[in-house]
């Protein structure tokens, strides 16, 4: 795993952790509830990623670039294989 990977996983356990943690801590014990918190908890981290502005994650393309690399991708041909030198004759 690169750094931004480990970053933005170890920052969604900090938002779950502290989303249980406030809920069970106020009286919160019914699982479905406690399962909407923690969804809850990735909507900052997903904010965050989709951020272009935020590098913090690392910063998502722009439809542009996107659309200027699909363009290239399209574009670029196989070079054709290299034909092997024609073997001399035993005298």
């Amino acid at each position: 795993m690169n750094k931004q990977i480990k970053a933005a996983l170890a920052s969604y356990g900090r938002s779950v952790l502290g989303a249980a943690t406030a809920m069970y801590a106020s009286g919160v014990t019914d699982p479905q509830t406690l399962a909407y918190s923690l969804l809850g908890a990735l909507v900052p981290v997903v904010l965050r990623a989709a951020n272009p502005s935020d590098t913090a994650f690392g910063k998502m393309p722009s439809v542009e670039e996107v659309d200027r690399a699909v363009k290239t991708a399209k574009v670029v041909k196989k070079s054709p294989a290299k034909k092997a030198a024609p073997k001399k004759a035993a005298k």
